[in-house]
């Protein structure tokens, strides 16, 4: 069974046992529909990004979990039925992002520049010596 992540938004004057009751209910969801919870965390009460119907203020909740393919939508479908609500976000789990990335040896140093810049300043220093050089002949030839 593919494992998924999901991550819900609510809102953030949901009482302290109001919040444990949602997670128990979606818990219970996802335990009825063929699903398997691995790991359900509580991120707390964080300012959102943008106001979501009024509101500035959302708790987050994370759950990973593995079910049929179907689930995430049934579950989605709970989630707008559920005033508390605000927002929700589900994908796939990829463990290959859980991964750390290998460094290479001598990877850490600041790409250079391929000197475009650098010529394009050169060139115009360039072009105001060329007309000075030619200021410089004009007055010597009279």
């Amino acid at each position: 069974m593919p494992k998924y992540e999901t991550t819900v938004v609510c809102d953030s004057f949901l009482k302290d046992e109001d919040k444990q009751n949602l997670v128990t209910k979606i818990e219970n969801f996802i335990k009825n529909n063929g699903g398997e919870i691995h790991k359900i965390e509580d991120w707390g009460k964080k300012r959102l990004a943008y106001e979501i119907q009024r509101k500035q203020y959302g708790i987050y909740v994370y759950f990973l979990y593995s079910g049929p393919s179907a689930l995430p939508d049934l579950l989605e479908r709970e989630f707008r039925l559920e005033e508390p609500i605000l927002r929700y976000l589900t994908v796939k789990f990829d463990p290959k992002m859980m991964e750390p990335e290998e460094v290479k040896p001598g990877g850490s140093e600041p790409k250079k520049s391929t000197g475009e810049d650098e010529s394009e300043k050169s060139g115009d220093e360039n072009d105001e010596d060329t007309a000075v050089d030619e200021t410089e002949e004009a007055e010597v030839k009279e």
